[in-house]
This record gives C-alpha cells, structure tokens and sequence, in this order.
C-alpha cells in the first residue's frame, strides 16, 4: 500500500476508518458555507484602542486647552494633561508604526514569502 507523502513531513491525514484523505479535500469547505475569519488577537485589538485614545486625547488636550494654563501652588489635572499631550501624541504614534509593522510581519508569514 503505497502512498504519496503531502508536505515537509509527509504526513498523510486519515479519515475515521484509516482511508487516506485527498490532498485537495485538506481544508476544503463545502461551497454553500462562507469562510469563517480567525478570531482577532484580543491584546492587538486592545492596544489599537490605546493607540486611537492616546492620538485622540493627546490631539484634544493640546487643541481644546487654552494656552492660559497657570501653575499655581501645585499642579492641576488640566496642567498635567496639557503637559503630557505631546509624549501622549508620540507614544500612540510610536504604538501605530509598530503595530503596523506587526500586522505587515503576520501578513507576509501567512502569505509565505519563501514558499517553494
């Protein structure tokens, strides 16, 4: 009984009674059914709504805080917000860039770059 090796490894996939599957039914969906999309990764998700709020709220506190902030005996929560807008602007656009890069790196890996 010989059979054809599919993959690197050459594993072969069997069915519930020991048959060797075909190669083309590995992952097939039958035609009436829509392709179902993996699950978002849930810390990815997370860190794209902090990158949105940090550019967002850093953007608002330095347009809508009036230039007239004055320091008095200690520090207010509108001082402190307007002083920390520019590195809040900075850090969500440092996290943008490296999710980017992220996003661009799983999609390559998916799409097999050096597939033969």
């Amino acid at each position: 009984m010989e059979q054809q090796h599919s993959g690197a490894l050459g594993f072969r996939e069997a069915d519930t009674h020991g048959q060797p599957v075909a190669p083309e039914a590995d992952g097939a969906e039958p035609a009436g059914t829509p392709r179902s999309w993996p699950a978002p990764n849930p810390f990815i998700v997370a860190l794209w709504l902090l990158c949105a709020a940090m550019i967002a709220g850093g953007a608002s506190a330095l347009l809508n805080n009036p230039m007239s902030v004055s320091m008095g005996d200690r520090a207010t929560f509108d001082y402190l917000v307007f002083a920390f807008a520019p590195q809040g602007i900075s850090g969500g656009i440092a996290v943008l860039i490296a999710l980017l890069f992220w996003h661009a790196w799983t999609w390559q890996r998916r799409r097999g770059w050096n597939r033969r």
